[in-house]
């Protein structure tokens, strides 16, 4: 009988902390849940981060890539079969979510594809300086980073999302609501 990776529950160890979710496939017992999908509520409660519902995916994450994923870091599909995800910029038109947490490259991860993540990292000097106003925000040339474009501005790679708060360009960072379409 196959499993509707729609509609049943995701498990998650570690205090129920999607951010913490950093699993070697060999000792994950649930093979049938990789690549499921949930509305889960988390956030810190802030105005850059609510306590609301922000969709989630469990994904394999790439052995190969030289950019681990991180808090904030675009993740693109490598394999959308198979439900893997690298930083690696060669699929940057698959845009697949944002990592939760850090992970170690070839383990399972949790991306955020839909909701507000409050600290989507961006390039250095993005090439509109995100802020409150919904700007575009898209993948770029740069592993595991986002690229802002000012609203009206024609994009060139599938929108991830519109910024959703004030820029921390210390750390490049900047909240964004996500509106990622998801693979089943």
């Amino acid at each position: 009988m196959p499993n509707n990776i729609r509609i049943q529950p995701l498990y998650l160890p570690n205090s129920n902390d999607p951010a913490q979710f950093n699993i070697a496939e060999s000792d994950w017992r649930y093979p049938g849940m990789i690549g499921g999908s949930c509305t889960f509520v988390f956030g810190a409660g802030t105005a850059a981060d609510p306590k609301a519902s922000k969709n989630i995916q469990l994904v394999r994450t790439d052995s190969t890539m030289t950019t681990a994923p991180f808090n904030g870091a675009t993740a693109w599909w490598k394999n959308r079969l198979t439900y893997q995800t690298t930083t690696a910029t060669t699929n940057r038109g698959q845009v697949a979510g944002v990592y939760l947490g850090a992970v170690t490259p070839g383990r399972l991860a949790i991306i955020q594809n839909g909701g507000r993540h409050p600290s989507v990292k961006f390039v250095d000097a993005p090439t509109s300086t995100p802020d409150a106003t919904g700007k575009i925000v898209i993948p770029s040339a740069t592993a595991g980073k986002a690229d802002c474009l000012a609203a009206g501005s024609a994009s060139t790679y599938p929108p991830m999302g519109v910024t959703a708060g004030t820029y921390d360009a210390a750390n490049a960072q900047c909240a964004v609501d996500l509106a990622i379409p998801q693979v089943f």
